[in-house]
């Protein structure tokens, strides 16, 4: 009697059933590996926004600490204030750092300074670096100097002093400008840009507009006429 085809069967059960007992250990395993999955998950759920917000987690809690390093460097600050005659005040810098804490000077870097005359005319003031005193609500600014007023005015310097209560600049390391009666350069410069009085020394150049004269007897003709009606 042949029985090759007998062993062939016999040897073939063999095999399945080693295939079907490792399936079984297969989903035995995967049995016990979904609740660890699923703790996985849950936990990267969780975890994620409390690691994602720990920037401005951080942000909003250095106001609670008890003791703060206020000589910190502050990037892209902002000083918003009103002068001594009431008119807004928006400073915003690049940077703003100061030596002590309590100190009233703050240095900047890359400072623009929004004002308003009482008159309601803007001013600009740009800086590449400066120092604000909070207190006396004095500037003092170096590097290339821009003061512009829509009265008409703008200043280059590299060196001024600005009093923001009284709209005044002053500087002795030289200044370029243009007035509203043509354009000038000089050594000195005192600006009160509220009063649109300019005073110059040192190498003082002044070129005149033709087309802008100054009527430099508007104000006694003014006043005599005023006189003639009373």
């Amino acid at each position: 009697m042949n029985t090759q085809p007998d062993h062939y069967l016999a040897t073939h059960e063999n095999v399945t059933f080693d295939e079907n007992e490792r399936q079984i250990n297969r989903a035995g395993q995967l049995k016990k590996m979904i609740p660890i999955l699923t703790l996985i998950a849950f936990l990267c759920l969780v975890l994620y926004p409390i690691l994602a917000s720990r920037e401005n987690s951080f942000t909003l809690a250095i106001d609670k600490l008890p003791e703060r390093d206020e000589k910190a460097k502050l990037i892209k600050p902002s000083y918003v204030d009103i002068d001594s005659h009431n008119n807004p005040v928006n400073i915003s810098a690049e940077s703003a750092t100061r030596e002590e804490n309590g100190e009233t000077n703050y240095f900047f870097t890359n400072l623009d300074a929004q004002m308003s005359l009482p008159s309601g005319e803007g001013i600009e003031i740009l800086a590449q670096n400066g120092t604000l005193n909070t207190g006396t609500q004095i500037m003092d600014l170096g590097g290339e100097i821009t003061i512009t007023s829509e009265t008409g005015f703008q200043l280059r310097a590299t060196e001024a002093t600005f009093l923001i209560g009284d709209k005044i600049a002053s500087g002795r390391n030289g200044v370029s400008g243009i007035a509203p009666f043509g354009h000038f350069n000089a050594n000195n410069f005192k600006a009160d840009i509220q009063d649109e009085v300019i005073t110059l020394s040192g190498n003082v150049k002044i070129s005149f507009d033709p087309n802008k004269p100054m009527n430099i007897f508007a104000s006694n003709e003014q006043t005599n006429t005023k006189g003639i009606n009373n």
